[in-house]
This record gives C-alpha cells, sequence and structure tokens, in this order.
C-alpha cells in the first residue's frame, strides 16, 4: 500500500518498507524483494494517480490539510526550541535521544591497518561535489 499511495501521489523518491527493518539492520534479500515490489507497483500503477478524483472540500481533502497544517505548526515549535531538545524531549515517535546519551565510541570498531572499503572514496567525492575521487 505505501509504494501504491507514493506512485499515485507521484513521489519520485520513495523509501521502501522491509519484512526485517524493525527487527536491525535490513537483510540483503529484503532490500532486494523491497526493490522488487516498488519496482512492480511503479510500472503497473504509473498512471492510476491519473484517474483518481478527490471531492474538493471532502474528507480525504480536510484531512490533508489538517495534517499539513500539524506539521507546520510541528516544525515552528521545533524551530523555536531547537532540534537537539525536540529529539531529548521525545518529540519523534515518543523516543527520546539525549545529546549525551547513546552508544558513542562503544559503538564505534577501530579499523584495522590495511581495512579497505572501495565506495568510501566515491562517497567523499561525491559529498564534495566534485562527483569524483581525486
Amino acid at each position: 500500500m505505501f509504494n501504491l499511495v507514493g506512485v499515485i501521489s507521484g513521489q519520485e523518491i520513495q523509501l521502501l518498507g522491509m519484512p526485517s527493518e524493525a527487527i536491525h539492520t535490513p537483510h540483503i534479500h529484503d532490500r532486494a524483494l523491497a526493490i522488487d515490489n516498488a519496482r512492480y507497483i511503479m510500472n503497473n500503477a504509473r498512471h492510476l494517480g491519473e484517474e483518481i478524483y478527490f471531492k474538493p472540500g471532502g474528507k480525504i481533502q480536510k484531512r490533508a490539510f489538517q495534517v499539513l497544517d500539524e506539521a507546520l505548526e510541528l516544525l515552528e515549535k521545533i524551530a523555536e526550541l531547537g532540534l537537539p531538545r525536540a529529539i531529548d524531549e521525545g518529540w519523534f515517535a515518543g523516543i527520546s535521544r539525549s545529546p549525551q546519551g547513546g552508544k558513542g565510541l562503544e559503538g564505534v570498531v577501530d579499523k584495522e591497518e590495511h581495512y579497505f572499503n572501495p565506495f568510501l572514496e566515491a562517497m567523499a567525492a561525491k559529498r564534495e561535489g566534485t562527483g569524483h575521487a581525486d
């Protein structure tokens, strides 16, 4: 349903749901399944949104405006308070994360002397806007 709503509403960037995501880092086969599912829906329902009409002033439109108004109100409160404090106070899904809390260095693993990740260079170049590694 998530993928269907995405294609109907014309989303160009789609967040994919995966069966194992709530457990821990999704397994690679779950990622492949999620991509296959999204591709199937995007290809086969791509014109469905053109056929759906929502009644002006109807329940769906009223709810959409309510959600947008509440989202704007929340963003304005966060702008006043600051994002770190909002996270600390558990404003997002009732989960609180203190700026001084978390795993910190306990969750970091030292790399071996000859550690090599071929993607780090490419990601760094992309982040710096060069598009290629030096």
